[in-house]
């Protein structure tokens, strides 16, 4: 097990973000009850985490809104800083560990 030099945000959409990202579609979103968290990765030491969600919460609803395909088809969330906790639950903490022997590889980077 290693323990990694990151924190992490873990953030689950709530019922409402995904009623209101569906609600100009005429298909029903097949999406579970309790979706399961993302976690994104930030740096290892903070100390406030409403300074912390503030610098990264465009990142994580434009992350959140991409996992639905909503990338580029016009979808306009009202989704800001003052009501983001309204669209997710969202928290934060600053312990990481790697329990897989593999090295980390990642995809691209934003």
């Amino acid at each position: 097990m290693k323990v990694l030099n990151r924190g992490f945000i873990s953030v689950s959409p709530k019922p409402v973000f995904i009623s209101e990202i569906f609600k100009d579609s005429e298909t029903d979103p097949l999406t579970p009850s309790h979706p399961e968290p993302s976690i994104y990765l930030i740096e290892e030491d903070f100390w406030d985490d409403e300074v912390i969600l503030k610098k990264y919460y465009k990142r994580i609803v434009d992350g959140e809104t991409k996992q639905y395909g909503l990338e580029n088809n016009g979808h306009q969330l009202d989704i800001n800083f003052e009501n983001i906790h309204d669209y997710f639950n969202i928290s934060l903490g600053s312990m990481v560990f790697d329990l897989d022997d593999r090295p980390l590889e990642g995809l691209k980077d934003d």
